[in-house]
């Protein structure tokens, strides 16, 4: 017959050294009936999984009170385009200004006008009349009445061969001899001085379309243009 095993905790035969055994099996056996959440291997992963869920959690407010932080309102399109005094938009308070003439062959640096405007180069100012049929003597001519103005204190050159006109088909004609009694002289102003008269050349009064009237000093200190635009 088999002996009956003593339950944990039982003493055997007084012996010190099966008593110390039989405490440390006595602690493994409680250590082994403990509840499983009170186990080290089952708490320590709980614990982690509780505090990535707590890190989450705090992450994903911050994220949302930044947004709610940082968003702005709409603006209104009603606002951008809101009307000024006496209902008038912004646009339609300050129309454009018109844009010079232009014409073919014109240079950055011409002084553009419509027939009849002064236009300053520097110190000297100078004015071309709108385009008219000359004397048809020795043929037909178109003429404008042009003038000249030193407002330097140096003395101007001017002379009839500072003129040229810029037909609509592109043609630049040089002033003729021909056309005015009245052609202006070739000489020079003193400052303060002003001179006027015709220049013509040989074209066709028939001829429609855009007219240009270049004004090139042929002797002068500064290289600019003035050109007059007009439609005939």
């Amino acid at each position: 017959m088999s002996q009956a095993v003593p339950p944990p905790g039982t003493p055997q035969y007084n012996d010190p050294r099966s008593a110390k055994a039989q405490a440390a099996a006595d602690k493994a056996y409680k250590k082994a009936s403990r509840p499983w959440f009170k186990k080290k291997r089952f708490i320590l992963p709980l614990l982690l999984i509780l505090l990535i869920i707590l890190i989450s959690a705090l992450n994903g407010g911050g994220d949302d009170s930044d947004n709610a932080n940082t968003s702005t309102p709409a603006t209104s399109s009603s606002a951008e385009a809101a009307p000024t005094e006496e209902g008038a938009t912004p646009a339609e308070e300050a129309p454009a200004e018109d844009a010079a003439p232009a014409f073919p062959g014109a240079e950055d640096s011409d002084v553009i006008g419509q027939a009849g405007e002064d236009l300053a180069l520097g110190d000297i100012t100078v004015n071309s009349s709108a385009l008219f049929e000359g004397d048809a003597t020795l043929g037909p001519t178109l003429c404008t009445t042009v003038s000249v103005a030193n407002g330097s204190s140096d003395t101007a050159d001017f002379s009839l061969i500072d003129w040229k006109l810029q037909s609509p088909g592109g043609t630049i004609l040089n002033t003729g001899f021909s056309g005015s009694d009245n052609l202006i002289n070739t000489g020079q102003l003193a400052p303060g001085g002003s001179t006027t008269g015709d220049v013509c050349f040989d074209g066709d009064p028939a001829e429609a379309g855009q007219f240009v009237v270049i004004y090139e000093p042929a002797f002068a200190f500064f290289s600019d243009r003035a050109a007059w635009v007009s439609t005939r």
